[in-house]
């Protein structure tokens, strides 16, 4: 089956979804206005002078800051807690996705705002398998102590894609009103990216689904340059499929694509339209980051210097794939991300590998 037509099957697999995202309008960020919120606000100090920037993180926190190391924090006293009402408390925004596409950037960007506290790499991960009560008070225990006027964040690419229910029980669940941030990358360097993952052991249970080659893992052994859609390392990468399921249960509104390559090239930009997305006051300035050129990415500069951890360990080395194998996967992609461009009305950063889009008859 050709790319273009199994893309139109989705569509109409998922007719109702379609429906309700041709009625609502691309949301444009950067017209966003930062509105009225219940969360603390923050001093404009706090952006340039550490002493205020620890008061504005954790004089009113759960937490406080361990001497010399902003990372790192310790839970206050039963007495604290009780009255400053802190509480482990189900997040109001998720990352959902995807694998290999930078959102532990993310996150160690979100981390410093002094309002946000963040959990990720949840145990288990099959948070949604019907292993939790209905109540979901495991998983709410898993979750960081916040009071009233913080905002809970959590992080789990894989709820992108498996289990395919976790849209509706986010919904009905968790938070009908959720805010999601959904990161993207460009599809093929992220499925070698996985592929490069698994062949080095990271998830033994993707063994039986790759070869000993790229080539031979996503491509047809029986078709000769047709692209094995069925492999999960392709699956994860089919970004518009996916998002039907989110957007059949929430408004486009509440969905913030966020092109990981915009986060590499101007972290600020980004956190400040997520800021506003997101509703929280605003903190994230240029001056907060700088370029380490060894590492060749964005570090966070204030309130202390910290890159990805693990950014400096060598990974290995990624598999050189032909080129004509390159121009099949971006052929085959090309529907997918085009339908994904024109539902959220942004360019992706990639796109300019697909050639020119076809012209509207």
């Amino acid at each position: 089956m050709a790319a273009a037509d199994m893309m139109k099957a989705f569509v109409c697999a998922y007719v109702v979804c379609v429906l309700l995202v041709e009625s609502t309008s691309a949301l444009a960020f950067d017209e966003l206005e930062f509105l009225e919120h219940k969360y603390e606000e923050i001093s404009t100090d706090a952006g340039y002078d550490i002493d205020s920037y620890v008061k504005a993180k954790f004089s009113k926190s759960c937490y406080e800051a361990k001497p010399g190391d902003l990372t790192e924090r310790f839970l206050r006293g039963t007495a604290d807690l009780q009255e400053r009402k802190c509480e482990q408390r189900l997040p109001q925004a998720i990352i959902i996705g995807v694998r290999k596409c930078y959102s532990g950037r993310l996150l160690q960007f979100l981390r410093f705002h002094p309002t946000i506290e963040m959990r990720s790499d949840l145990v288990p991960l099959d948070l949604f398998s019907g292993a939790y009560d209905q109540d979901l008070e495991l998983y709410r225990k898993q979750m960081p102590f916040t009071t009233e006027r913080q905002m809970t964040i959590e992080k789990t690419p894989e709820y992108f894609i498996v289990p395919h229910d976790v849209p509706k029980i986010v919904h009905d669940n968790i938070d009908s009103n959720m805010k999601i941030i959904a990161v993207v990358c460009d599809p093929v360097r992220r499925a070698i990216a996985d592929y490069v993952r698994v062949k080095s052991g990271s998830n033994p249970s993707y063994e039986g689904m790759i070869g000993n080659t790229f080539e031979e893992t996503v491509m047809e052994a029986e078709r000769e340059g047709h692209v094995n859609h069925l492999n999960a390392l392709i699956d994860s990468s089919l970004y518009f499929k996916h998002f039907l399921r989110w957007l059949h249960y929430f408004p486009q509104e509440n969905i913030y694509l966020l092109d990981s390559k915009l986060l590499t090239v101007d972290p600020t930009r980004e956190l400040k339209r997520l800021e506003a997305f997101l509703g929280l006051p605003p903190y994230f300035q240029s001056s907060h980051f700088a370029f380490d050129e060894e590492l060749g990415r964005y570090c966070i500069v204030y309130p202390q210097r910290v890159c990805l951890q693990g950014a400096a360990k060598k990974t290995p080395e990624r598999p050189k794939v032909a080129g004509d194998t390159l121009k099949t996967l971006y052929e085959f992609f090309a529907p997918y991300d085009n339908s994904l461009s024109n539902t959220f009305g942004q360019k992706l950063s990639w796109s300019d590998k697909y050639g020119p889009a076809p012209q509207k008859k």
